[in-house]
C-alpha cells in the first residue's frame, strides 16, 4: 500500500512538472530565443570586420532597419563608427532619428571615433537632442575634444536645460575647453551655483566674438514601431488599447523594490501633474512583492495618482522586458514613437512631448 501511495505521488509530481513547463515554458523559450537571434546578429556584426568597406556598410544599414531588435542596432552603430567611408556619418545621423534610447546614446559614444569634423558636427547635434542622457553622454565627449566650437551651445544648455546635472556637466567641459575657473560643486547651495553661473554669462557677453560658433542641427526620432496589440486594466477597472489610446500614452514599466525607479518617480509624478490633461500617464509595476495592495500603499505615500497595472508575462513577452525602469511613449496612432532604457528626467519626456505635438501638427496641416 505505501508503494502504491509513493508511485501515486510521484506521478503527480511529474504531472505537476509538465504542467508547470507548458505554462511557463514558452515564456522562457520566447525569451530564450530573442536572446539567441540577438547573440547571432550581434556575432554576424562582429565578423564584418573581414569583409570590404563597402560590403560592410551595406549590411549594416539592414541591421539598423527598424526589423532589427534594439541590440543590435546598437551594435550595428558601433561597428560602423569604426570604418571610414564617406557614407558612415549619414548613417549616424539618420541613426539619431531612432525612437530606441539605446541607439541614439551609442551613436554619440562613439561619434569620437569619427575624424574630428565629422565628430565634432554629430556631437553638437546631440547636445541639443532631446534625451538628456545623449545631451549629458555628447558633453562628456565634447569636453574631451576641448571642442571650442562647442561653447555657444555649452553656454546654452547651462542656460536654459532644467536639469542640474546637465548645467553642472556643461560647466565643467567650459571650464575645460575655456580655461575660465567659474565653477561650484554640484554639492553646493544652490546659491553658489547660480552665482558660478552668473560669471559664466557675464564672461561670454564680452568673449562670445572670440569662440566660433556652429550651429546645431538636432534631429528628432522618427524612426516608430506599432505597439503590442494589447489591452491593459488598471487597478481601478480602467481598460487602455495600447493600439488605440484615447490620448497619447506613456507607459512606465517600473517596481516599488527598484531604487532607479523610485529616483525617476519625482520626475514622472511632475510630468503627470503639468501635461495629465494632454498625456495618460500609466505606471506598470513587476514583481510587487506586497501585491495589490502593497502597490496601492506606496503610490499614496508616494503621492502617485496616475493609474497603474499589474505587470504580468503577457506585457513581458509583449515589449521584451529585461529589466525597469523603462519608459515609453504611444502616439494616438499606436505607435512608438520613444523608447528609454533606465530612469530619465522631467526635461526629456517635456522635450518628447513637445517633439511628438509638432510632429502631430505638421501632419494634421499636411492631410489638409
Amino acid at each position: 500500500m505505501k508503494k502504491h501511495t509513493l508511485w501515486v505521488v510521484g506521478v503527480l509530481l511529474i504531472g505537476v512538472a509538465v504542467a508547470l513547463r507548458f505554462l511557463y515554458g514558452t515564456h522562457e523559450d520566447a525569451h530564450e530565443r530573442l536572446h539567441a537571434e540577438e547573440a547571432r546578429a550581434q556575432a554576424a556584426i562582429e565578423a564584418l570586420g573581414n569583409l570590404p568597406p563597402e560590403q560592410q556598410i551595406l549590411r549594416l544599414r539592414n541591421y539598423l532597419s527598424s526589423d532589427s531588435p534594439v541590440a543590435v542596432r546598437a551594435a550595428a552603430v558601433e561597428r560602423l563608427a569604426h570604418l571610414r567611408t564617406p557614407e558612415v556619418s549619414a548613417l549616424l545621423r539618420e541613426a539619431l532619428h531612432d525612437y530606441a534610447s539605446p541607439v541614439r546614446v551609442r551613436v554619440a559614444e562613439m561619434a569620437p571615433h569619427l575624424p574630428r569634423e565629422e565628430a565634432s558636427a554629430l556631437l553638437l547635434n546631440c547636445l541639443l537632442d532631446h534625451d538628456t542622457v545623449v545631451r549629458q553622454t555628447a558633453i562628456t565627449a565634447l569636453q574631451a575634444m576641448r571642442e571650442r566650437r562647442a561653447v555657444a551651445t555649452l553656454m546654452e544648455l547651462m542656460r536654459d536645460d532644467p536639469d542640474d546635472q546637465t548645467q553642472h556637466m556643461a560647466m565643467g567641459a567650459l571650464r575645460a575647453i575655456t580655461g575660465q575657473k567659474f565653477y561650484a560643486r554640484y554639492t553646493d547651495p544652490p546659491e553658489k551655483r547660480a552665482q558660478a553661473r552668473k560669471q559664466w554669462f557675464e564672461w561670454w557677453a564680452k568673449a562670445k566674438a572670440e569662440y566660433p560658433a556652429r550651429t546645431p542641427h538636432p534631429r528628432h526620432p522618427r524612426l516608430t514601431m506599432p505597439a503590442p496589440n494589447l489591452t491593459l486594466s488598471t487597478l481601478d477597472g480602467e481598460t487602455i488599447s495600447l493600439r488605440n489610446p484615447p490620448k497619447p500614452l506613456l507607459l512606465n514599466f517600473w517596481g516599488t523594490w527598484c531604487g532607479e525607479c523610485q529616483h525617476e518617480l519625482p520626475h514622472l509624478i511632475q510630468f503627470h501633474r503639468k501635461y495629465g490633461k494632454q498625456v495618460l500617464v500609466v505606471g506598470v509595476a513587476f514583481d510587487e512583492p506586497e501585491g495589490v495592495q502593497g502597490l496601492r500603499k506606496f503610490c499614496q505615500e508616494k503621492g502617485v495618482s496616475y493609474p497603474q497595472v499589474m505587470g504580468d508575462e503577457r506585457i513581458v513577452d509583449a515589449f521584451h522586458l529585461h529589466g525597469v525602469p523603462q519608459t515609453v511613449l504611444i502616439d494616438t496612432q499606436g505607435d512608438i514613437r520613444f523608447w528609454w532604457v533606465g530612469e530619465r528626467d522631467f526635461g526629456t519626456l517635456e522635450r518628447a512631448l513637445q517633439i511628438l505635438s509638432s510632429t502631430h501638427s505638421a501632419d494634421a496641416v499636411a492631410r489638409e
